[in-house]
């Protein structure tokens, strides 16, 4: 049975599709356990939602590459919260544009850890949380490089299929338990990503210059419809692109003269 007020945890919360997320959920009446590495955004995030809308909110200090601190982070949540129902494993990353032969082992093991590790180890944590609960659903963050490659984002191209992969086979792995698993595929989205990865603000806001990009709101929006669905109905996979974007990768992409 779908609870009135769901508890749901996001990991990758500071910031991006994970706090915008935050913000939309807590309006719903969700509450909230939330999760990100710097923790001083997270909580005047948690500060700011629970005086908004009268929502319990948890906040804490997670590495999803670390299994001791995503352990701890969800057993303290769900302690404070008193249970667990929806996940939301957002926390990732690309670094770089490196063709494979030359992408460096900090790049290679930033995006492998935190986009595949860490999602296993998030879920490793939380499942047996919702599984008690009795009802649950649980979103992984995927991306349209997770359809189709492109040059210079071969690792994060795979670290993507690897979320495919890992959806469509939890989809498999919990068929005929109340918990439904719902992959949200995004293309070009204007969030904190292209400055992460190209570590400069000019060549990442050139990036969605003469288009209109997808923003973070709009992937927490997919997210809550999802979630608001009747029972019976699973999205597996929503792939969610701008109306400027015709291809998974950048290949046909409309822009207007600025």
């Amino acid at each position: 049975m779908h609870p009135t007020s769901p508890i749901v945890l996001i990991t990758g919360a500071s910031a991006g599709f994970g706090q915008a997320t935050a913000r939309l959920l807590a309006a719903q009446g969700c509450h909230l356990i939330l999760g990100a590495r710097r923790v001083e955004k997270v909580q005047a995030l948690a500060d700011e939602l629970a005086q908004a809308h009268g929502v319990r909110v948890f906040a804490g200090q997670v590495d999803t590459r670390d299994t001791a601190s995503v352990n701890a982070f969800v057993e303290a949540g769900v302690k404070a919260l008193g249970g667990l129902n929806v996940v939301v494993a957002n926390a990732g990353l690309a670094s770089g544009l490196h063709k494979l032969w030359e992408i460096p082992d900090e790049d290679l093991e930033a995006m492998l850890r935190t986009n595949v590790e860490g999602v296993v180890k998030t879920l490793r944590a939380t499942l047996p949380h919702v599984r008690q609960s009795g009802w649950g659903h649980i979103f992984f963050i995927g991306s349209t490089a997770g359809h189709q490659t492109y040059e210079g984002g071969g690792v994060y191209c795979a670290s993507k299929h690897g979320i495919k992969a890992m959806a469509h086979a939890l989809r498999l792995e919990l068929c005929g338990e109340p918990i439904r698993v719902t992959s949200i595929d995004p293309g070009m989205a204007e969030t904190e990503f292209a400055l992460v990865r190209l570590k400069d603000a000019d060549k990442a806001k050139s990036l969605y210059q003469g288009l209109e990009a997808l923003t973070a709101n709009d992937v927490a929006e997919c997210i809550r419809w999802s979630l608001a669905l009747p029972e019976h109905i699973n999205i597996d996979e929503m792939i969610v692109k701008c109306r400027d974007q015709a291809s998974h990768t950048m290949a046909k992409v409309n822009r207007r003269s600025v």
